[in-house]
């Protein structure tokens, strides 16, 4: 059965939100945990012997119809054994896969990892990448973090011809921006060295908006200047953070990426910003790891993947997004463990860049 056709078996399936039995809650763990490692259907003599459930095949059988009919299990074949359905996937996420950390050893590890590297964001987001991707066994997705407000740092302002130059500004999260820009009269540059001494004091700090209003009253030049540093906050709002991605050896290795033409959409979907901003939305009214199955993601393109993702940084200001993707049958809890360490230690290392 193809992925499209359980993903319909799933839908009508949905079944009621009855309590499960501890025995169904038994059935539905090992199961979710057997076919997440081997990739095959469990069949109810498999799930006597690693269950440890004192009952015979037939009972076992019984409770697996049971799960069906509650839209936890679904058949691949007519006969043979179940596999774990979104909706089963989802139980297993919320209620018996437990509250998993990484190994004390693991973290020691990583962190030790980091402190090997220089203070720079750009080499943490590739080291993020490849360890979250090692640690989970999946693809795993970083973005470098983008500030949710810009605040102004540094401002230059250079003179490359009588009536031509370039506006530099760096924001407090260390994004350097420059624009191109046509001066109202002739300016040396002295002229522009001092005016850029005059406006950085009473402008670092200020956002779009605030530097906005110190345009009024200023000098022709000043204001062109003024604009162009707005234009370019703006601009840095809007703009999709770069993604890092590592580990897609990990999805290629699995049967529901056997194919190239899926594993190459895959790739594209994770190289563009189409990931961030079809996440990125979601996880501003919930902190903390949030966990996406099969058709919970709201865009084609994703509905056929499991997706661990959190966002990382420093107090709202300067976000980015860290995460972990694979097909449904991914081992959520191990995936889990790895993106919540992965997110606070990032956090942790954004702070310490930004002095708090």
């Amino acid at each position: 059965m193809s992925d499209r056709n359980r993903r319909t078996t799933s839908r009508k399936s949905t079944g009621s939100e009855q309590p499960l039995s501890e025995r169904q809650r038994v059935i539905l763990r090992v199961i979710v945990r057997e076919y997440v490692a081997s990739g095959r259907p469990i069949g109810s003599k498999a799930l006597v012997r690693l269950s440890g459930i004192d009952v015979s095949p037939a009972t076992i059988r019984n409770e697996m119809a049971r799960l069906e009919e509650l839209g936890y299990l679904e058949h691949l074949h007519t006969s043979g054994g179940r596999i774990p359905t979104d909706k089963g996937y989802r139980y297993f996420v919320a209620h018996l896969m437990g509250n998993i950390e990484l190994s004390s050893s693991e973290q020691l590890t990583i962190l030790h990892q980091f402190r090997q590297v220089e203070l720079q964001l750009e080499q943490w987001i590739e080291l993020a990448a490849a360890t979250l991707a090692r640690a989970a066994g999946n693809v795993s997705v970083v973005s470098a973090p983008i500030p949710q407000t810009p605040r102004l740092r540094h401002l230059e302002l250079i003179s490359l011809q009588p009536r031509l130059g370039l506006v530099i500004l760096v924001t407090t999260d260390g994004a350097v921006r420059q624009l191109m820009t046509h001066w109202p009269d002739d300016a040396d540059q002295e002229t522009l060295s001092a005016l850029a001494d005059a406006l950085v004091p009473p402008l670092r700090g200020l956002t779009a908006d605030e530097i906005a209003g110190h345009a009024a009253g200023a000098s022709a030049l000043a204001r062109v200047a003024l604009a162009q540093v707005e234009i370019a906050m703006r601009a840095m709002t809007a703009s999709v953070a770069p993604v890092r991605h590592s580990g897609l050896e990990h999805v290629l290795a699995q049967p529901e990426f056997s194919d190239a033409t899926e594993a190459q959409e895959l790739l594209t979907l994770l190289g563009g910003g189409s990931f961030v901003s079809a996440i990125l939305p979601r996880l501003e009214d919930a902190p903390g790891v949030r966990v996406f199955i099969g058709e919970e993601n709201q865009t084609d393109e994703l509905r056929r993947l499991g997706i661990v993702v959190s966002t990382y940084g420093v107090d709202d200001e300067v976000v980015g997004v860290l995460g972990v993707v694979g097909p449904t049958r991914m081992a959520y809890d191990r995936s889990i463990s790895s993106v919540r360490y992965m997110a606070r230690l990032m956090s942790d290392l954004m702070a310490d860049l930004h002095g708090q």
